[in-house]
């Protein structure tokens, strides 16, 4: 896809490519970090399982730390969730308006999210962590037990909390271990996953209603084949299920 615009930032060179059906495509420093239609909701099927955690959680005012092209918040947003947007680069929140078309009614703060979370004056319903290095590794700061016990401090008591974290193949453990973490912080924790691929999408969920529909059937056809093989399991007890 052709280059769209190009911009460098104190946090690395934001690209941005439109392909020939109107998507947008989000990269950094290289790495791929978001992509959506020409109506702006996300191709992404991670992002859709995150969507739909959040709906069925009942959440109606929710904090995501990490923007990216902002496709969660647009499509929370424009299902009337109050949306909360933190990042530490601003000129991430001007690109999600101007190429992926985040409204102007999402409150956008300039800001680490670790302190944000630390300093937060009012409950979330539900709180989205989905931030990496330029190496695509989660930072080690979002990675420990006290970073989940920060987003316990902001949860409303319903609340549900949802990570994204990058597996590289059935053998890397490492976002079993940062949902350790999470589950020493108190939450209840269930993991979706699609074993067997690589440099795959895994999701962390902390708490969440018991009965979850997911796919739901919502998803837009350009990630209905990507929404196959996931699967939902239990940290505690590391049986996996189809969802």
């Amino acid at each position: 896809m052709p280059t769209l615009r190009q911009i460098k930032t104190p946090f690395g060179t934001i690209r941005i490519t439109r392909s020939a059906d109107g998507g947008m495509a989000y990269y950094q420093n290289g790495c791929f970090h978001s992509q959506a239609n020409k109506n702006g909701v996300s191709v992404c099927a991670y992002i859709h399982v995150i969507y739909e955690l959040v709906l069925q959680s009942l959440a109606r005012d929710v904090l995501i730390i990490g923007c990216a092209g902002g496709t969660l918040a647009t499509m929370l947003r424009r299902m009337k969730c109050k949306v909360t947007v933190v990042d530490i680069n601003e000129a991430a929140f001007t690109i999600a308006r101007d190429y992926f078309q985040l409204p102007k009614d999402v409150h956008c703060v300039t800001q680490d999210g670790i302190v944000y979370l630390r300093t937060a004056q009012k409950k979330y319903d539900a709180v989205v962590i989905d931030v990496f290095d330029s190496d695509n590794t989660v930072p080690p700061d979002f990675t420990t037990t006290a970073l989940f016990q920060s987003i316990r401090q902001v949860l409303s008591p319903e609340g549900i909390m949802v990570m994204n974290f990058i597996t590289k193949d059935d053998d890397d453990k490492r976002a079993e271990a940062v949902a350790g973490e999470a589950l020493s912080a108190g939450m209840p924790i269930r993991l979706f996953d699609w074993p067997g691929e690589t440099d795959r999408n895994t999701l962390i969920l902390g708490g969440g209603p018991a009965t979850l529909q997911i796919p739901s059937g919502r998803e837009p056809e350009d990630v209905e084949n990507d929404m196959k093989g996931l699967v939902c399991r239990s940290l505690s007890d590391h049986s996996n299920g189809a969802v």
